[in-house]
């Protein structure tokens, strides 16, 4: 069993130079949370952290007006701002990533430590630190805190000691050490450790390997096309580039040179081109019609220390050639489309062997209630959903799934909910004597201005009303009768005037500086319903998903947090399956 770093992988992207109020800079890095406003498009791969029940869900704009919020109305009278609004709004709960503030992109492998060591501390202080004071037990929270700071102090050392590694290498290094803290002694010998600038080193030894083999049916003018199009077809309507937005001869593998960078694969008869940030252009002397021919090349002009590694779609599949890869139940966006390019290839004709992917299937929150209770200090929102500020870990274990359904059934409610005095009687229902009295404080108003506003409005629209009947009767008759037009002119243009008069005076009506009064009350108490249906859906939302995603998706330091009893129950509930990433039959 292999476990990796993917330390080809980006540091981060951030794709915007604004930063969200509050945002912490540590030097070239900004500690940051994602939201659907301002780090929107944050996409932050080896520099994040979930405090204890967080997780990177983000509570969209879209899923707000799924369920009835109208955030654009709310957003428009707040004090603090639209853009600072609807960022708090929209803030995934307990998460942060750390993003370079330099636009160029870097691999993680090429990140310094001794640059990244003061923000990755301040990134765990955020994560750890905070955990820890959710355990409402003394002797607990001073255990988790002392894991804490050994853990940062353990990363410090190192740091100071290795000023020239990368973070990749103390990824590496820590990779072991946390595995045998949860495993509780020495790792057995079936488990090793590697990274992607090993595992897909590129070069005339190494392109033979079966990993390599998709990447020769793109080069291989044989199979090129039909890999082309298969490619375009699995990632068509969705964000992901198509190969010819990349530029002529484009392949879904970047190519990490040492010292360069990253880049994407473009492949002609004519030229090799990395597109590095600065990009690299090889002139070939023939056309590379394998993928050994492709390794000479690269190997001539950058040496054999290059990686060669799929795109989002593509490495799966690399690497599911020669291994078997492991995913949570929630793992990687990306399979769904994987398995479409693949189904594509074989039906193209073009044999392309995988092994199947296991999916881990992990107990988390059920298992939770086998560790010895831990008072635990709920954040707001799980709080609220509870009912409870502190809870007990094993009644938390018990209740949890209930409580989703709770907010789930909330927010399909709320979806259902369009008329104000609707919103205003359901708050009143699930909050009690605020809203209660808001309710009523809204009926009168909206009586007081039936009563004065409307009533009044009203008799002068019946008597308009009435004069265009008499005005559409004296119209007729002349139609019928020309020769009296002389004689009923005079009426029709004093019915004209009088219309206006009364149309001028109903409008005047509600301008009196009590009805106005009156109608801004509405207007407010209107307003501060929907943003409290925003904060029932934020909460309600952070509750289902959050717990959800966290359930398939544990942190496993929390496990070393609250203590290990919890990680044994989570190995013993675990189920396992098998999942092809290729359908049969």
């Amino acid at each position: 069993m292999l476990f990796g770093v993917h330390d080809t992988d980006y540091f981060a992207r951030m794709r915007t130079r604004r930063l969200p109020q509050g945002a912490q800079v540590v030097g070239e890095f900004a500690l940051l949370p994602h939201n659907d406003g301002t780090t929107r498009a944050l996409w932050s791969a080896a520099g994040e952290i979930a405090q204890l029940f967080g997780s990177e869900t983000v509570p969209t704009l879209p899923m707000f007006a799924r369920y009835g919020g109208r955030v654009a109305r709310v957003a428009e009278s707040c004090s603090e701002g639209q853009g600072a609004f609807i960022d708090a709004l929209t803030e995934a709960w307990g998460w942060r990533g750390l993003a370079l503030r330099d636009p160029t992109p870097r691999p993680v492998c090429e990140v310094p430590l001794s640059a990244v060591a003061p923000a990755l501390d301040a990134l765990l202080a955020f994560g750890l630190d905070s955990s820890c004071q959710m355990l409402d037990d003394a002797d607990a929270r001073a255990r988790a805190c002392q894991w804490a700071w050994a853990m940062r102090q353990r990363i410090q050392h190192y740091a100071a000691a290795r000023p020239n590694d990368s973070l990749a290498d103390l990824y590496a290094a820590l990779y072991p050490e946390v595995l045998e803290s949860l495993y509780g002694g020495a790792l057995p010998d079936t488990v090793g450790f590697t990274r992607t600038t090993e595992l897909l080193r590129f070069n005339t030894r190494t392109a033979g390997l079966p990993r390599f083999a998709l990447v020769d049916a793109f080069v291989n003018p044989a199979t090129r096309r039909a890999c082309e199009d298969a490619y375009n077809a699995s990632v068509a309507d969705s964000p992901i580039y198509t190969l010819d937005e990349f530029g002529e001869g484009a392949l879904p593998f970047d190519l990490l040179i040492p010292q360069v960078g990253r880049g994407t694969l473009l492949l002609t008869e004519r030229y090799l081109v990395v597109l590095t940030p600065e990009p690299q252009i090889v002139r070939l002397p023939a056309p590379v019609g394998d993928v050994h021919a492709l390794s000479q090349v690269v190997e001539s002009r950058w040496g054999d220390g290059c990686v060669l590694v799929g795109k989002a779609i593509t490495l799966v599949p690399m690497l599911a050639h020669e291994f078997v890869f492991v995913f949570n139940e929630r793992g990687s966006p990306y399979l769904t489309r994987t398995a479409r390019f693949l189904a594509q290839l074989h039906a193209s004709g073009v044999a392309v062997r995988v092994h199947p992917i296991l999916r881990l299937q992990y107990p988390t929150w059920d298992a939770l209630g086998a560790a010895r209770c831990v008072n635990l200090r709920l954040p707001s929102h799980l709080a609220r959903a509870f009912d409870e500020p502190t809870l007990c870990s094993d009644v938390f274990a018990s209740r949890w799934r209930t409580v989703v359904a709770e907010q789930q059934h909330l927010l399909a409610q709320l979806a259902r909910v369009h008329r104000p005095r609707d919103l205003m009687t359901l708050l009143a229902e699930r909050e009690g004597d605020l809203w209660r009295e808001r309710l009523a404080d809204y009926d009168a108003c909206l009586r007081v201005l039936a009563e004065t506003v409307g009533a009044r409005a009203d008799a002068l629209r019946q008597q308009a009303h009435a004069l265009h009947a008499e005005r559409r009767a004296l119209i007729a008759e002349i139609q019928r009768h020309p020769k009296r037009f002389s004689k009923l002119a005079p009426r029709l243009h004093a019915l004209k005037a009088e219309i206006r008069r009364l149309n001028a005076e109903r409008r005047q009506v509600g301008r009196t500086p009590d009805a106005e009064a009156l109608r801004a009350r509405v207007r407010q108490l209107e307003c501060e319903a929907e943003r409290a249906r925003l904060a029932m859906i934020r909460d309600a939302y952070l509750t289902a998903e959050g717990l959800l995603q966290t359930h398939a998706r544990p942190a496993a330091w929390w496990f070393l947090l609250i203590g290990r009893a919890w990680f044994e129950a989570c190995a013993r509930g675990l189920q396992a399956r098998l999942e092809p990433l290729i359908a049969t039959g």
